[in-house]
């Protein structure tokens, strides 16, 4: 079945109402490694809802909140939904996160590319977080997502922008991060209940050994490095970031950081190297 360009364009995504508690905001930020030393006292602000006004909000959460889920692989959408990949991100931060509140997530497509008949397509899509009394924006997220060999029906032919070129230089800055064995079964609590990050069977038909971790939580993994290397570990100077997903990633692995002075920033994973984020860039203030 071809893409339906001009169904898909005007689809309608449902807005969602979501309301989270400090727990919510401290679990999140333990399921992306916030909490692997037990002794930092200013990271434990960001894993202990008993701080109150003192707690610290991870930028990244944006990124589980008014979630529609993988509303891509509808059986109305008219894409082949064994053939999608989520291929880049980028946030744009507004102002913190509370610890608790309630929002709205608002989705749509914005852009749908056509690479031509038999090559790739490639959807565009933005979700922005909002109070859901005020209406005032906490963030901005953009996903593109690689629909495989779906091309030729006719759509969009002008290229995406090109992803954010590293230096050529040495990194400033190495990081490893290690990851647990159970890492996806926890970050899926936060909302992503894909079966692909937990079920043995339905990973090896997808052509994997085992279940992979959410490309999500590998961005969160990331963001917590990053803010603590450029930003002094302080939520409110992140402004935006964007990274290209090119490799998948599995728990139990150890994410190696590398990033520049200017924000550049790529991952590997230390099973064999592999780059498993590349072309990132994060933006303080």
């Amino acid at each position: 079945m071809a893409i339906d360009a001009k169904h898909l364009l005007s689809y309608k995504v449902e807005d969602i109402h979501q309301t989270y508690t400090a727990k919510d905001s401290a679990f999140y930020a333990l399921s992306v490694g916030m909490g692997h030393d037990p002794l930092d006292e200013h990271r434990l602000a960001f894993v202990d809802p008993l701080k109150g006004d003192a707690q610290l909000v991870l930028p990244s959460m944006a990124l589980v909140l008014g979630y529609p889920g993988f509303w891509l692989v509808r059986p109305d959408t008219t894409i082949d939904p064994t053939r999608v990949l989520h291929g880049m991100q980028s946030v744009e931060w507004h102002k913190p996160l509370p610890a608790a509140g309630e929002v709205i997530g608002k989705t749509k497509l914005v852009k749908l590319v056509d690479r031509g008949e038999g090559k790739h397509a490639m959807a565009v899509s933005e979700r922005v977080i909002e109070h859901a009394g005020t209406g005032e924006r906490y963030a901005t997220l953009t996903q593109v997502h690689v629909l495989r060999g779906q091309g030729g029906f006719g759509g969009d032919t002008t290229p995406l922008p090109a992803p954010h070129a590293l230096p050529r230089t040495d990194p400033d800055f190495r990081v490893e991060v290690a990851t647990n064995l159970d890492q996806a079964l926890v970050y899926r609590l936060n909302g992503d209940l894909f079966a692909l990050h937990a079920d043995p069977e339905m990973a090896r038909e997808s052509g994997f050994e085992r279940p992979i971790l959410h490309g999500m939580c590998v961005a969160g993994i990331a963001v917590q490095v990053l803010m603590r290397l450029l930003a002094h570990d302080d939520p409110a100077r992140l402004r935006a970031t964007e990274m290209r997903f090119s490799a998948p990633f599995f728990p139990g692995d150890s994410l190696v950081i590398e990033a520049w002075k200017d924000g550049s920033f790529k991952a590997m994973s230390s099973r064999n190297g592999e780059t498993v984020l590349d072309n990132g860039k994060m933006l303080c203030q």
